[in-house]
């Protein structure tokens, strides 16, 4: 496969997905077929949101099962749509060996969608790290020994569930709770927690701000090795004011890392 000439796939058509796609275009990856799956029902919507994305030139395809979209042959699949896409969508595509990059990381939480997974291939799963950075020094600093790793986020009152307008924290439990509890906001703790200490020693706190007016994320930790912190104040996605705008672009940067390491060290 030529890195600037891709047949990709989504699973979903809305925000994060048109994300993708311009991110990649705008790396230089000609997407000379998209094929896009969505739910049944959909079909309309998502040629609609297709025809508005600026990706010129590409043969676009829309299916509403994993079995149509495997019968695609995409070169590789980014999922931008729930958790529940996750389960029922990534399974089938891992076991066809087609490469699929999640972005619903939360659904991994659930153990027995976890074990499926987890004995699902010959493709390859890449975990995009969403809405959040620093996941690589979390990951080198596990090699020295975690032993705390606690993730906070915070966003505008109006991005939970039940929107309100008040000052509270709505959450304080392990990134398993969180993810299984909140499955369209916390997927960013079930990345944190795949990076460092796992779902149920990773601790999340999850508070409603009348004060942020963008998604904002804390990751803390203490490892043999250091000590360290990061924050990141990521943009609502414009449409979804619960989805970071990162994490379309997160998909995209794992995509390209899968197809076209080298175009991305230069």
């Amino acid at each position: 496969m030529s890195v600037k000439d891709l047949h990709l796939g989504l699973i979903g058509c809305g925000a994060m997905a048109a994300t993708v796609g311009a991110a990649l275009t705008a790396a230089g990856i000609r997407i000379s077929r998209l094929s896009v799956l969505v739910r049944p029902g959909r079909e309309a919507v998502a040629h609609t949101a297709l025809a508005e994305w600026n990706i010129s030139g590409a043969l676009r395809t829309v299916v509403t099962t994993p079995e149509e979209l495997i019968a695609c042959m995409p070169d590789i699949v980014g999922e931008c749509a729930s958790q529940d896409a996750v389960a029922s969508c990534v399974p089938p595509l891992l076991a066809a060996g087609i490469e699929t990059v999640i972005a619903s990381v939360g659904a991994l939480a659930n153990p027995d969608v976890f074990a499926v997974i987890a004995k699902a291939g010959p493709g390859k799963l890449h975990v995009a790290s969403g809405a959040v950075a620093g996941m690589d020094g979390l990951e080198a600093a596990r090699l020295s020994g975690l032993s705390e790793v606690v993730y906070t986020g915070r966003k505008p009152p109006s991005s939970w569930p039940g929107g309100g307008t008040d000052y509270s924290v709505i959450f304080e439990g392990s990134a398993r709770q969180a993810a299984l509890k909140f499955p369209k906001n916390a997927n960013v703790a079930a990345a944190v927690a795949l990076a460092g200490l796992g779902f149920d020693r990773t601790q999340v706190r999850l508070i409603a701000d009348p004060a942020c007016t963008n998604n904002i994320h804390e990751i803390s930790f203490v490892a043999g090795c250091a000590r360290g912190a990061f924050r990141m104040e990521g943009l609502p996605s414009p449409s979804n004011a619960k989805t970071s705008l990162t994490a379309g672009y997160s998909v995209a940067n794992a995509v390209l890392n899968a197809v076209s390491p080298a175009l991305q060290a230069v």
